[in-house]
């Protein structure tokens, strides 16, 4: 009996741990962050500092536009993307801002196409270069 409860157990523990590698490193989406860089743009603000909207922790972010594929995104940030990429690779009314830190996404930003145009933004911003382009 007492060896039943240990393999029960076990089987438990190897269950918790592999569904939780699913939802380590786990990119979520930031719709503060989105609201407050749409603010600014539609204020007509061409320059925003992501430096000044964040609070959390990144060291590289890009802006990507429509029909932007989960593989040139881990390709291009060198990093693993896990998350949702909130349709940018099938619909074309959408800029996607990932930001990593390390060798993961950690935040995306769904920012609207919708008035406002980010696709000056080519390359890499970091915290220390981090005034994302608006037209």
């Amino acid at each position: 009996m007492k060896k039943t409860y240990g393999v029960w157990i076990t089987v438990a523990l190897l269950l918790i741990l592999a569904s939780s590698s699913l939802f380590m490193n786990r990119a979520t989406e930031d719709t503060v962050l989105a609201k407050k860089i749409d603010d600014q743009a539609r204020s007509g603000q061409t320059k925003i500092s992501l430096t000044q909207l964040t609070d959390f922790d990144w060291d590289q972010a890009m802006v990507y536009g429509p029909y932007t594929s989960k593989d040139i995104i881990e390709s291009s940030m060198d990093i693993t993307f896990k998350g949702s990429t909130l349709g940018i690779e099938s619909l074309d009314d959408r800029f996607l801002l990932v930001f990593a830190k390390g060798n993961y996404a950690v935040k995306t930003v769904k920012l609207s196409r919708r008035g406002v145009d980010f696709s000056a933004n080519e390359g890499m911003l970091t915290p220390d270069e981090d005034v994302s382009l608006v037209n």
